[in-house]
């Protein structure tokens, strides 16, 4: 897929690839969050580096993570980082990009160590 020439094209390709993987239809529901998040992620990486959600590496996500949602609260920050598994889903890099995606962010309380086993996430398949 082409590099997007600006960064709205680039909010736009990330929000048309969770479109065809997230569940639901309303547009105010946790997916509209997910879409609107997903745009801002992919406008900030591109004003930062100039490359499209197709060619993001797991640098460019760390990036965001760490730099741009250090300020948020922690709730926020993990509601960022499930918009940004769902991005890495999508884009089915999962396998390789999840595990040099760990943080404070992995829990809606901001504490780290190791995450319990339970019920599976529901990722966008």
């Amino acid at each position: 897929m082409a590099n997007p020439a600006s960064q709205r094209e680039a909010g736009r390709q990330a929000q048309a690839l969770l479109v065809r993987t997230l569940p639901g239809a309303r547009r105010g529901s946790v997916r509209g969050g997910h879409l609107q998040r997903a745009g801002r992620i992919a406008e900030t990486i591109w004003r930062r580096w100039q490359v499209g959600p197709h060619r993001w590496q797991v640098k460019h996500l760390r990036w965001y993570l760490v730099t741009r949602t250090g300020q948020y609260t922690a709730g926020t920050r993990y509601r960022h980082w499930l918009t940004v598994r769902a991005l890495v889903h999508a884009l089915g890099r999962q396998d390789h990009w999840l595990p040099h995606l760990q943080g404070p962010w992995l829990r809606p309380t901001g504490r780290t160590g190791r995450l319990k086993a339970g019920r599976p996430p529901k990722l966008p398949g």
